[in-house]
């Protein structure tokens, strides 16, 4: 037989292998899974745009992408504040390699000018990246502006003027599919009420109970963790990028997952008791709150635990006493990992919203009305009475 006929015959019974009972031929094999798939959310269209390239390159490039652990970014720059490659100012879609560069020409698309605060482009880009690296599981950062719940700062677009404020986020994680790690490369992200906010829809939240300065997460050193183990749980992934953010005040890795049940029961019933006994306790309560460790520049933000452990050192009360232990308790079963400088030694990684007076309470009415965590416990009436009774 001639080669050319004997090469066809070869093809012929090849395809005829490929062919199932049925009649019909196997469909092509799914695209190669990794172990993990890192998804990165950049909004740098505002005054933080000088760090973007840098944390692309030295960082998330350092180690970039391998078989076990694929890294995608989607990034979005802003005018005035960075004019290296050609001082491009579109949202680019990186699949990030070792040592790429932060160019047009790295990456993948160019989805044009995109509003970071909308919560459809957070949608379109988990989307996309499932689609086309898929994943045991699955991690994402973001990375941007932040202030816990409160309207008007998180992940800020200077173009469009835009936040993703906590009703917009809200809206969006029913659509992004379980997400095993959520980290917070931002301000003050680190309290009970984005905590919950993720209660079911993730395993772990990594962020910082402080403001984060210009180091936050060190891509480089988790993806080097990451890499060199694969098989991560994603307790340990946030415990790892916990221990990254080795030159911030605070970090922290909590656990929102069935684990988060105890702390949300024992804050709601350690509310109830604070409130039946407002009356009794008022001035005690001033001390304790007053003594409470609060962060920079925000007396609103203080650290749940050591107000329970306040209370319960200068309250005489048996219920409140074993309600403060019961809080106390359920923050250490959920947090995973936490670290802070010397200066900070009173706090345990979760933040709560905490006012004193009634001219303090600028945002309460949007907390009670739209934050999950309030509506879900006594949190917020005994805050309303407390404050202005």
């Amino acid at each position: 037989m001639p080669k050319l006929l004997r090469l066809s015959a070869q093809l012929v019974s090849i395809f005829m292998l490929l062919i199932s009972s049925t009649g019909t031929a196997k469909a092509a094999p799914p695209p190669p899974q990794s172990k993990w798939t890192v998804m990165v959310y950049i909004s740098g269209d505002n005054d933080l745009e000088s760090y973007v390239i840098g944390d692309i390159e030295t960082e998330l490039a350092h180690t970039g992408s391998t078989d076990d652990v694929q890294v995608i970014a989607l990034a979005d720059r802003g005018p005035g504040y960075d004019t290296r490659y050609d001082d491009w100012q579109t949202t680019k879609l990186f699949h990030v390699t070792q040592g790429m560069k932060a160019d047009a020409a790295s990456a993948l698309d160019d989805w044009g000018e995109m509003n970071m605060a909308d919560p459809q482009t957070l949608i379109d880009f988990v989307d996309w990246t499932r689609d086309n690296y898929p994943a045991d599981h699955y991690a994402l950062y973001f990375w941007g502006h932040g202030w816990n719940w409160h309207p008007g700062f998180v992940m800020r677009d200077d173009t469009d003027n835009d936040t993703m404020d906590y009703e917009e986020k809200k809206s969006a994680i029913p659509s992004l599919g379980f997400i095993d790690v959520v980290g917070y490369d931002g301000c003050n992200m680190a309290s009970i009420e984005i905590f919950n906010l993720w209660h079911g829809h993730a395993t772990a939240v990594t962020s910082s109970q402080e403001f984060v300065f210009s180091e936050g997460i060190q891509y480089d050193l988790v993806l080097a963790d990451l890499t060199d183990t694969p098989t991560m749980t994603a307790d340990q992934l946030a415990v790892a990028t916990t221990q990254s953010a080795s030159k911030d005040k605070t970090w922290s890795a909590v656990a929102v997952d069935e684990r988060f049940d105890a702390l949300i029961t024992a804050v709601d019933e350690w509310s109830l008791a604070l409130n039946d006994a407002l009356n009794a306790h008022r001035r005690k309560y001033d001390r304790a709150f007053g003594a409470t460790r609060s962060f920079w520049q925000e007396p609103t933000d203080k650290d749940l635990y050591d107000m329970a452990y306040e209370i319960q050192r200068l309250v005489n009360d048996q219920t409140i006493d074993e309600k403060s232990q019961d809080v106390m308790d359920a923050i250490h079963g959920v947090v995973l990992a936490e670290r802070h400088v010397n200066g900070y030694r009173d706090v345990h990684g979760i933040t709560i919203y905490h006012v004193s007076k009634a001219r303090e309470m600028e945002d309460y009415s949007y907390y009670h009305d739209t934050v999950d965590f309030a509506q879900e416990t006594g949190w917020d009436e005994f805050l309303d009475a407390y404050a202005t009774r």
